[in-house]
């Protein structure tokens, strides 16, 4: 399952600024978009967004909301008067996430009647040692087959070997099997291995679908997600 954590904390900073202040609250941040850069999987980075209540009148922090599911938001301070700043700190949590490029969003709802809601951004490259190819499986059938096989391969980005250890499937009655059984990727190296999924024989059942999980030694990646969708046709 992925899982995405953006932990979102508003805390007040008392600074003294002298800017011309608006007529009524008015929220100004000193940026709006943050790139951590890549970041190795498992790693939670943090950042901080400023922000300044250039306004005459108390500005009010009235909700935190991230694009993320599993987001939690806490607040903190909700109440910024005139010529004071806060600032959001939001902490991204690459756990459960697949390599690659991820944007996240966080939404800061207040009571200024020119910006009612203000969309920051964090983006980021997650690095992982472990990849596997490809990272979903589809087979369309004509008929039911007991057994389907994929080619696949698994390369190594890391520094030292790491082992897979065996396959294990969330769909009940559905078993999934390696050849080899388990086997050593050795750094900076690509595995070849076959997936095999043994279909179950129900009638009326056009589609087979879910989760399978490799299994292995890695003290961060020890399960590596792989999709699959097996379409059954009827014989004509």
């Amino acid at each position: 399952m992925r899982i995405c954590k953006l932990v979102v904390v508003v805390g007040l900073i008392v600074t003294a600024v002298t800017p011309i202040l608006a007529a009524g609250p008015k929220i100004n941040f000193e940026k709006e978009v943050h790139d951590y850069g890549k970041i190795r999987y498992g790693d939670t980075v943090t950042e901080e967004f400023v922000f300044t209540n250039a306004g005459d009148q108390t500005l009010i922090i009235e909700q935190l909301r991230a694009s993320c599911g599993c987001t939690k938001a806490v607040k903190g301070s909700s109440e910024v008067a005139p010529n004071q700043s806060s600032k959001i700190v939001a902490a991204f949590d690459t756990t459960g996430l697949r390599a690659g490029r991820k944007e996240q969003s966080i939404f800061v709802h207040t009571n200024d009647p020119e910006k009612p809601v203000v969309k920051l951004i964090v983006l980021a490259d997650v690095v992982k040692d472990l990849g596997v190819e490809p990272p979903n499986v589809a087979r369309r059938l004509q008929g039911f087959v007991e057994t389907v096989s994929f080619p696949m391969k698994i390369t190594n980005h890391g520094d030292q070997s790491y082992t897979i250890k065996g396959v294990k499937i969330e769909a009940g009655g559905m078993r999934a099997s390696l050849n080899p059984a388990s086997f050593a990727v050795q750094p900076r190296a690509t595995a070849a291995f076959t997936l095999s999924l043994k279909l179950r024989n129900e009638p009326g059942q056009s589609y087979h679908m879910g989760q399978l999980h490799l299994e292995t030694d890695h003290p961060r990646e020890s399960d590596i997600e792989i999709r699959y969708l097996i379409k059954l046709d009827e014989r004509k």
